[in-house]
């Protein structure tokens, strides 16, 4: 079962048991990921191959978060580590009651709440902190395994190195977001491609 955390996906009796810090160029920029749940299911099992990515939940206290951006990108970045997202509009043509009821069914579901998107620092030093919950279920529902899940907050520095941002407010939000989508995935195995997902 799941406990929920305003509308989040979070496995019960979750404890956050360490931290991954990370760098960037010449600029620290924190990266916070929680231990890995259900790594070891998809590695153990034939791993999914097409991926529905699910709406992406605003649970930050941002109304403008850039939701449908952060779902693009999440989708870019599955491609990258070889897995096959369904195209958006599809999913959202089959998405009922917050479950993909398409037929057939995807191999997996993946589940994202945007926990924290604060940009109030982006048009003066070119910063911004960004926190999620990410889930990947197998099938097209949350009521499926668990298969992976993550927890990663994100300090993203657009800075130019003199205390500015380095571009303007229009390219740096699509930057940041695509930045966070691929630290978000970034413990998610690389699929293998010649594993065929269990049917």
């Amino acid at each position: 079962m799941f406990a929920h955390r305003g509308s989040s996906f979070l496995p019960t009796g979750v404890v956050v048991l360490g931290l991954i810090a990370g760098c960037q160029g010449a600029h620290p920029a924190r990266t916070e990921i929680d231990p890995v749940r259900g790594e070891g299911r998809l590695l153990s099992q034939n791993q999914p191959a097409d991926i529905a990515v699910a709406p992406v939940q605003n649970e930050s206290t941002n109304p403008e978060a850039p939701v449908d951006l952060l779902r693009q990108a999440l989708a870019k970045t599955l491609v990258d580590k070889l897995y096959s997202p369904l195209d958006v509009g599809y999913v959202d043509g089959n998405w009922i009651e917050s479950s993909f009821r398409g037929t057939p069914a995807p191999d997996g579901l993946l589940v994202v709440s945007l926990t924290r998107w604060d940009t109030s620092r982006l048009v003066s030093v070119g910063r911004v902190e960004a926190s999620a919950d990410v889930f990947l279920f197998e099938g097209g529902s949350t009521s499926g395994r668990l298969l992976w899940g993550t927890t990663v907050k994100r300090s993203i520095d657009l800075g130019d190195g003199r205390g500015a941002p380095r571009g303007p407010f229009e390219t740096l939000v699509p930057e940041a977001i695509q930045r966070f989508a691929t630290d978000a995935l970034s413990l998610l195995p690389v699929r293998d491609p010649l594993q065929a997902p269990r049917g």
